[in-house]
């Protein structure tokens, strides 16, 4: 069988005499590189080219060209066998893995829990951009979950982000919310309540609202943390909590208090 790296090495060292083409038995191209040689001087060039062509040749495809009559059936039929098993890999490694995944695979109800989960414990630590930010996932594979869109009302009424607010609010009125006591006395929504687009939405909603059942472990809580309430006393009631937010917001719009002491002070209320 004839050598890959033998005629490479032939076709840099001595190619300009055709030896690597009386190596492969190509006696004919051989004489004709003498020819070129003695006659134009371009055998070298060619010789190159050939050396380049030697070098980046695979294996495989070398022995097609050069030792194709070396080669029987049950070699061919090796050849065949080894590249199918490159290509595909162990049929039973592959099985295995794909089980792996598939345990490893949660259903998309498990997936909606822990984005639900996630977004609640951010909100109760007063991450509220990134409890938005989960909510709006989970509304990604439902976007009529009456409660995801109650919970960004409060987020965004937490935010002073008016527009987004009232927006999810409808949204859960259209999808079903009906929990009226709940909007009446939550504390996220307090800032909302002292808008003057509150009792239009709320009187023209209640009425025509959906009576559709709502999840209600999936809404936020209205409980205030123990710690919180030490530091809101007086404020327990909903009207007292809307008197003092009217109160800063008032000193905040006539410069009195700047907006990081605005947003401490809401906290507290809050």
């Amino acid at each position: 069988m004839k050598n890959k790296n033998t005629a490479t090495l032939l076709a840099f060292f001595l190619g300009w005499v055709g030896a690597h083409r009386f190596y492969l038995g190509q006696y004919v191209l051989g004489f004709l590189y003498i020819l070129l040689f003695f006659t134009f001087g371009i055998s070298f060039i060619i010789a190159l080219i050939d050396f380049f062509g030697f070098l980046t040749m695979r294996r495989e495809r070398f022995d097609y060209l050069y030792n194709r009559m070396y080669f029987d059936s049950d070699f061919n039929d090796f050849l065949a066998k080894r590249k199918s098993f490159q290509k595909a890999g162990p049929p039973k490694r592959i099985k295995k893995e794909a089980r792996k995944r598939a345990k490893k695979a949660k259903s998309t109800r498990e997936v909606v829990l822990e984005l639900k989960n996630e977004a609640k414990g951010h909100y109760q630590n007063y991450e509220y951009e990134l409890a938005v930010d989960l909510f709006e996932k989970v509304l990604e594979i439902n976007s009529r979950d009456a409660a995801i869109h109650f919970n960004l009302a409060c987020c965004f009424s937490l935010l002073e982000n008016k527009e987004r607010a009232f927006r999810h609010l409808k949204l859960a009125f259209e999808n079903g919310f009906d929990d009226y006591e709940r909007i009446k006395v939550h504390p996220g929504l307090a800032w909302l309540r002292v808008q003057k687009e509150w009792e239009n939405l709320v009187h023209s909603n209640f009425k025509s609202a959906k009576l559709l059942e709502v999840e209600r472990d999936d809404l936020l809580s209205t409980e205030i943390k123990a710690d919180d309430k030490k530091e809101e006393a007086g404020t327990e009631k909903d009207g007292k909590i809307l008197v003092q937010l009217r109160k800063i917001k008032d000193l905040r719009d006539r410069g009195l208090i700047s907006d990081l002491e605005f947003s401490k002070r809401k906290e507290k209320l809050l």
